[in-house]
């Protein structure tokens, strides 16, 4: 949801008002382009396997982020 900017501002209004409401939001992300990372709080890392077609190696690393 975050490798364009109109939409990562768009998610990013979205959550922050059910996080105003009480929800506990969780965001897995391999920290696109407009992951606005400052914003959010890690909770786990993983190293998933791709494939090279897909990817610049064979293992990305993602994580799961909490809206802090």
């Amino acid at each position: 949801m975050f490798y364009e900017r109109a939409l990562a501002d768009a998610v990013l209004r979205y959550i922050e008002a059910a996080v105003t409401g009480g929800s506990v939001i969780l965001i897995g992300d391999p920290q696109r382009s407009y992951f606005p990372r400052d914003r959010f709080e890690k909770v786990i890392e993983y190293a998933v396997p791709v494939t090279r077609e897909l990817e610049d190696g064979e293992i990305k690393r993602t994580a799961v982020w909490r809206l802090g």
